[in-house]
């Protein structure tokens, strides 16, 4: 074995081929048609991330396919460190010297790579995504510059590491395939903890549920589930509801710290196909009942198909029983999320349901601000005895493909007001009069934010003693390429609005009356395709910091995103 292990090191020793840092030229007469050099950025993107799978298993030998036989390319394994930053927790973030790096061929700048990567015990997840492109407009071998975000995420003796940075690129077309032939780094960072922040203990613990595929004929809807949890059974444990394609499953807490999975036995366990659920005490009785929401489906007919929201009467001990229909809740809505709030201040939890609509069904109207989702609902509590619908005389049965929604009384008059995160379109904040309606007043308030909202979270992130709004949106490296090459081409207003539905989540700070958007050089919102988010102090250090899920449909390869 150690011989074996002496074989191998040597087969990967880095073998420098120059001093000099290399040159990666700008094309003299470039490709100007904005479709063809996408469609050339594009090629370039899949073919990247071929490669990220290949280095992801450290498959050193399939990996030199994708470089050129003269590659010369500075190694991202031996920098010097020019600056190490406390980042909490135990981790650091170590600033590399990019002009340090040695030059190598294809051979030593894998060998050098293993040098970085070689002690994790672990590779998360490999990313070659081109943020830019241009390419060369000329006979024969067609080539270009791209420039590259870099990110190599895993872990080193069970604790997180990070590899990210900033590379430019010369590729080729060969043998028709696209190689690197020249790369060299403009910025580089590494990043790492000495101990495991969190520990997936999922199926210790009994939670070890994994839905069918994305793709699976069992997948009737292409809703994301969600989750609710609270203490079902008043044993003082909180205790886990989700819901899922086929089944909802409900999770109790026990004393040993694991839980035991009691849907049926429980009566939550169908319909199946929920998507935003909610536990709260809404008739006041001292324990928590459930509401879950479906977006529904489209059946062999063609049909619409799907569920009212469906209301689960706690009967004390966390058993339950549906009584959706007979306490109001009778109308079936395509929602996506549930908000609890007391908007008319009574003393009764009241319920707003995000209407998104059916994309299976009718497609959105417009990719900046659709109007034609299914409508929003809010349900007045009547003192514990049922719901009553009054979303349209409280003026917030909109129908903008609302995705989620927060509460909060943010501007401290002692109601509660509502902010909604819109797919395709603008945020919404409503504030309440105080009367039993709202009025939207984002534009106003400085709540400008276009995008493909997902999520909204309030919290104090500057700690001024005020409420501050962050929200989630899908970003696209594509449309930042794309419109970075339309800048000469665009209203300098319209070309704005548009880099906004691009750009990624954002932050809103209260100053005065509204919102300012923090500026995007101070971080926290580069979340990529982002969903729903949480506010909380991680570190304990007073402050909020952000959890912000993330990801889309992922498989095997990363072709499968």
């Amino acid at each position: 074995m150690l011989t074996q292990l002496l074989i191998f090191c040597s087969a990967l020793a880095p073998s420098q081929t120059q001093a000099q840092v290399p040159v990666v030229e700008e094309p003299d007469h470039r490709i100007e048609a904005v479709d063809v050099v996408e469609d050339l950025s594009e090629a370039v993107a899949d073919r990247l991330l071929d490669l990220a799978d290949v280095l992801r298993a450290r498959d050193y030998d399939g990996a030199r396919d994708w470089f050129g036989e003269t590659f010369a390319g500075q190694g991202l394994g031996t920098l010097e460190v020019k600056a190490t930053e406390p980042l909490g927790l135990g981790a650091v973030r170590k600033v590399l010297v990019p002009t340090s790096a040695p030059t190598f061929d294809a051979r030593g700048f894998l060998a050098d790579l293993d040098l970085r990567i070689g002690t994790w015990n672990r590779i998360e997840s490999v990313l070659w995504k081109v943020k830019g492109a241009e390419f060369q407009a000329s006979e024969g071998t067609r080539w270009g510059r791209v420039s590259l975000y870099l990110e190599f995420l895993g872990s080193r003796a069970g604790a997180p590491v990070a590899l990210t940075g900033r590379v430019r690129a010369r590729v080729e077309r060969q043998e028709g395939v696209w190689r690197m032939t020249r790369l060299v780094i403009d910025s580089l960072e590494e990043s790492g903890a000495s101990a495991p922040f969190f520990r997936d203990v999922s199926a210790a613990c009994g939670i070890a549920y994994a839905g069918p595929p994305f793709s699976a004929m069992k997948h009737r809807s292409f809703a994301w589930n969600g989750a609710a949890a609270g203490d079902v059974d008043g044993d003082g444990r909180i205790d886990i509801f989700v819901p899922s394609s086929e089944r909802n499953y409900l999770y109790l807490l026990g004393e040993d710290g694991r839980y035991r999975e009691a849907a049926v036995e429980r009566g939550v366990a169908q319909p199946a196909h929920g998507t935003g659920a909610v536990l709260f005490d809404f008739d006041r009785d001292g324990d928590q009942d459930l509401v879950v929401a479906h977006v529904g489906w489209r059946e062999a007919d063609g049909k619409p198909g799907g569920e009212r929201l469906q209301l689960y009467v706690n009967q004390g001990g966390g058993r339950f029983v549906e009584r959706g229909g007979d306490l109001g809740l009778d109308e079936r809505w395509a929602a996506y999320s549930l908000t609890v709030l007391d908007y008319d201040g009574d003393g009764w939890l009241d319920l707003f349901v995000c209407g998104y609509g059916r994309l299976d069904v009718v497609h959105n109207d417009s990719w900046v601000d659709a109007r034609n989702g299914a409508p929003n609902a809010l349900y007045r509590n009547k003192a514990g005895k049922g719901f009553e619908e009054v979303g349209g005389r409280a003026g917030v049965r909109g129908t903008r493909w609302a995705y989620a929604a927060a509460a909060a009384d943010f501007d401290e008059d002692g109601d509660i007001d509502l902010v909604i995160a819109n797919d395709y379109g603008p945020k919404e904040l409503f504030k309440n009069a105080g009367d039993g309606t709202f009025t939207e007043a984002a534009t106003a308030l400085g709540v400008i934010d276009n995008g493909n909202g997902m999520g909204a979270a309030w919290g104090d992130l500057d700690q001024d003693g005020r409420l501050d709004l962050y929200l989630s949106n899908m970003s696209s490296t594509a449309g930042n390429r794309i419109l970075g090459r339309l800048e000469k081409h665009l209203e300098p207003g319209i070309l704005a609005g548009l880099k906004k539905l691009a750009a990624g989540n954002s932050i809103l700070l209260a100053k005065g009356s509204g919102f300012r958007a923090l500026p995007s050089a101070n971080g926290g919102i580069g979340a990529s395709w982002a969903w729903g988010s949480a506010l909380f102090d991680l570190d304990l250090d007073g402050a909020l910091d952000v959890f912000c899920t993330n990801g889309f449909v992922t498989g095997k390869s990363a072709h499968d995103t």
